[in-house]
């Protein structure tokens, strides 16, 4: 049967269940879906899909979460996330995708195994004697997401002479993906603290994203890497390159001066030209460079979040025990990334979008500065070059 969960109207003619009734019925529901286009129903949503899927005393599925589709506010993108993280068909904003995706329930294939991690809790984050073990419960990458992210290691350690950025992002990704550490992006539950994360895993979420930020980049022409995969590994490298900036304070004791948007600014340049290097027959144009535009480019986001404040974005999470652990496997280096080097080019481009207005206005804010002798080797610069001119016309 399919059934409805939430406050609001319900879809067509699904019938209503409450929580308890959910969870009586799970084994005869195919499809489920969740009215979070409101706050309340984003939390009562979120908590329906703990207790099915967080419990660690009820280790078997009931109801297979690519089962279960959210009904979320436009741009709710807090709601994909909290949402999304437990492996869910999708995150949707229309009624109209809602019935879509009801209708494609059961021609999917499997999602792949889901990852229990009890271990984890225990030897990555402390609890009392007497707690039950935190039970992570994500996605391991696919077979596909991760021969890619294996390619991307092979060509940067080939490329450790033009920069040591390269070497160390290699070592990052080989470390993070023997620890298990790169089924989720929050890096709270990667601790085994939190069930709070934004877990990865579901290529309906990539998908997504497909229509939105990665929508300016082309399919590989010769089908050499599927979109969802490379949108995964993107989200995997771009947590890795912040833990570079982390280690400028943990390993080298440099005090970061700069912005958080700086940090932001500045990895979205090292992922666009780690990309280049390994598909310099695909993402040779500078595109990828646009990929954190709609992010970065909104002034409430950016007040929202704190991105004028200065420091590191990963410091918060600096006492968890595993990130000296994987941050420790980095050679010593005076400093293990520095500044964009096209950051005159950045500001340039956005003279005609009206939504870079508020960074164009202080742009020492984008600056990131370490003792001369500390930064390391940037290699050719690769340029920023998006369709500006188009984004402005649309705006």
């Amino acid at each position: 049967m399919r059934v409805f969960f939430g406050s609001g109207e319900p879809h067509g003619q699904l019938p209503r269940l409450e929580l308890p009734s959910v969870m009586k019925h799970a084994s005869d529901i195919d499809g489920l879906v969740i009215d979070a286009r409101d706050p309340l129903g984003s939390f009562q949503g979120e908590e329906l899909l703990r207790a099915l899927f967080d419990d660690p005393r009820r280790p078997q599925w009931r109801l297979r979460p690519e089962r279960i589709v959210a009904w979320i506010a436009p741009n709710d993108i807090e709601s994909a996330f909290a949402l999304g993280r437990f492996g869910i068909a999708a995150a949707v904003t229309t009624a109209g995708e809602v019935t879509a995706e009801l209708e494609r329930m059961g021609t999917r294939r499997p999602m792949p195994v889901p990852v229990q991690a009890p271990a984890r809790g225990t030897r990555l984050g402390p609890r009392r004697s007497a707690e039950q073990p935190t039970v992570a419960i994500g996605y391991a990458h696919a077979p596909e997401t991760l021969n890619a992210l294996a390619r991307y290691q092979q060509v940067l350690r080939s490329l450790a002479h033009e920069s040591s950025v390269f070497a160390d992002v290699a070592t990052l990704i080989e470390v993070m993906v023997a620890e298990g550490l790169t089924c989720q992006t929050n890096l709270a539950a990667k601790a085994g603290v939190s069930h709070s994360g934004q877990f990865i895993g579901s290529f309906a979420f990539y998908r997504s994203l497909r229509r939105t930020r990665y929508g300016r980049i082309p399919d590989h022409p010769q089908r050499a890497i599927e979109m969802d995969v490379f949108i995964a590994v993107d989200e995997v490298l771009h947590e890795v390159l912040h833990l570079l900036y982390l280690a400028n304070e943990l390993r080298t004791g440099t005090a970061a001066t700069h912005t958080l948007i700086a940090e932001e600014l500045s990895i979205t340049w090292w992922q666009g030209l780690i990309h280049q290097r390994v598909f310099p027959e695909w993402l040779s144009d500078g595109r990828t460079l646009a990929i954190n535009d709609d992010f970065l480019l909104s002034e409430a986001n950016a007040s929202r979040r704190g991105f004028f404040e200065t420091g590191t974005v990963f410091s918060r999470y600096e006492t968890y025990p595993w990130i000296p652990y994987v941050i420790g496997h980095l050679p010593d280096r005076c400093a293990y990334i520095g500044e964009r080097p096209d950051l005159s080019a950045v500001l340039g481009a956005w003279e005609s979008v009206p939504d870079a207005a508020f960074l164009r206005a202080g742009p020492e804010r984008l600056q990131m500065r370490l003792p001369f002798h500390s930064y390391p080797r940037v290699p050719s610069t690769f340029t920023y070059a998006p369709d500006a001119s188009e984004r402005a016309s649309a705006a």
